[in-house]
């Protein structure tokens, strides 16, 4: 069948899914103590406008990340398919090289097109203040020339994880991330420029690429499953084709809320936005840790033993639950000092309102990317990307309508409906896949609900009251004593005993 098969040492090796998780959501963490550190001075520093654009281009960075056209995961899905005994039509080697040269060229002229809106975004759409367009533009350009470092960082990155070798992705992913706000906090002692954030993260970016290309040949040498050709793309470009839409539907309308703020408000209304909205989506690194081990291992279930889909899609929505609700409750009971806290007194107006709303909305976020994913590992990632193709306009109609009528409050209602939405829609879909019993739901449900009655008692107390600051100390005593009750569940021992490579 024309596999590289693991190494020894890989297999001998292979890390539970829970450790492996732990380990990735540990790591994931370390971007967020930085931010919490670095934004109040960033706030102050830069001031709103450069800040606002700071914002709009790790939102760019963002969104070009998931800009592979699905090869990233369609990559893992085959390698961990391979691995697991499939058939494939050629080489897994030859997929990978074929990989590469794809996403180098998809990089390239997704840059190319960035180089050339910027000028006109810049002057035109965001209307920069004369001081800073010159430096906004030549940020912009050293960005949209990163692109091809991004997406090309994928297939590399597709093979680690498929192999199960998350310390390694990890510990490359890790000073990617912390240097997205670490860098601007460096630099401040010597320049406010963006020209100059935009160079360092570019070189950044280019040693993640490096590093990935050069773990991933020792994982799957190039010489042992021949090189790229064009006979190759079709059955990639199949596998990863609803993954694509997905992938550039999904991030789209997920970023598309700045960019409205920005064009029909003001680049300081997205810097009044970005804080609370950062603060919140940063939790986005619980789903994402535990699903990068989750897919490849969805994935041999899927090839290997589907009865395993079940066991994993109901343990990693129990595990999101646990502890993706506790935190949104209490960012949602402590938003004016949290947001305080990060931006200064600026940020307690509407912002506040936004970081509520926006707890509700991740909650219900994290918790149907498991679906998805499920969704996704077993082959039916078409389904997903249909769904994403129908909610693409009533969304953009409802963010317009909302943040016309409320601002950057309406930006994050609408947002939030969306993502409440899709989770259901995405689990009734999954349930047919991989049934799960009803007190998942009703423990999924109960999260969600949780975290509105949280952020809607809260907005009634005054900011004096000691109320708020009670539930959140009660729902933070509370969440290590959950977490220890679980050590025993069925849910923890599938994860534990997952991962194996074999």
């Amino acid at each position: 069948m024309g596999t590289v098969p693991p190494t020894a040492a890989e297999t001998r090796t292979a890390p539970s899914l829970l450790s492996s998780g732990a380990f990735s959501l540990i790591t994931s963490a370390a971007p967020i103590v930085v931010a919490l550190v670095a934004l109040p001075i960033l706030t102050r520093q830069l001031g709103t406008e450069r800040l606002g654009l700071l914002a709009l281009a790790w939102a760019w960075l963002s969104y070009a990340a998931l800009l592979d056209f699905g090869l990233g995961r369609a990559l893992t899905r085959l390698v961990a398919a391979s691995d697991a005994g499939e058939a494939l039509d050629a080489p897994i080697g030859a997929f990978v090289a074929t990989g590469h040269v794809v996403l180098a060229a998809v990089g390239a002229i997704v840059g190319l097109v960035g180089a050339l809106v910027a000028p006109w975004y810049v002057t035109r759409v965001l209307q920069v203040s004369l001081e800073l367009r010159q430096d906004a533009i030549t940020s912009a350009l050293i960005f949209a020339f990163s692109v091809p470092l991004v997406t090309g960082a994928s297939v590399p990155r597709a093979v680690l994880e498929a192999r199960h070798r998350f310390r390694d992705v990890n510990f490359v992913r890790l000073p990617v991330s912390v240097a997205t706000f670490a860098v601007p906090l460096l630099l401040l002692p010597f320049t406010a420029s963006l020209t100059a954030i935009a160079v360092t993260l570019a070189a950044i970016r280019a040693w993640a690429w490096w590093r990935y290309t050069t773990l991933a040949r020792v994982s799957m040498p190039t010489s042992a499953g021949g090189g790229a050709a064009r006979r190759h793309m079709r059955p990639l470009l199949r596998a990863g084709a609803w993954l694509t839409v997905s992938n550039v539907l999904s991030p789209l309308m997920t970023v598309a809320d700045r960019f409205l703020i920005g064009s029909a408000i003001s680049v300081s209304a997205v810097a009044l936005y970005a804080v609370p909205w950062e603060a919140m989506t940063k939790l986005w690194i619980v789903p994402g840790a535990l699903m990068m081990v989750l897919f490849p291992a969805m994935s041999r279930a899927a090839a290997a033993e589907p009865q395993q889909l079940a066991p994993l899609h109901n343990a990693g929505i129990r595990l999101i639950v646990l502890i993706v609700a506790p935190v949104c409750a209490v960012a949602a009971l402590l938003a004016p000092a949290l947001l305080s806290l990060a931006g200064g007194r600026q940020y307690v107006g509407d912002s506040v309102v936004v970081l509520r709303v926006l707890a509700i909305g991740v909650t219900a976020n994290c918790i149907g990317i498991v679906p998805v994913t499920m969704l996704q590992a077993s082959g039916r990632a078409r389904w997903v990307a249909l769904v994403h193709l129908a909610e693409v306009l009533p969304f953009l109609v409802l963010i317009v309508l909302c943040v016309s009528r409320w601002s950057i409050i309406g930006a994050a209602t609408a947002w939030t409906a969306r993502v409440v939405v899709d989770a259901v829609v995405m689990a009734r879909r999954a349930h047919a896949v991989a049934p799960l019993p009803a007190s998942t739901y009703v423990l999924a449900a109960s999260g969600v609900i949780a975290v509105a009655v949280c952020a809607w008692t809260a907005s009634l107390t005054s900011v004096e009251s000691s109320s708020p600051i009670v539930a959140a100390i009660l729902i933070i005593s509370a969440c290590p004593v959950a977490l220890w009750s679980q050590r025993r569940s069925v849910d923890r021992q599938v994860l534990s005993r997952a991962g194996g490579l074999g």
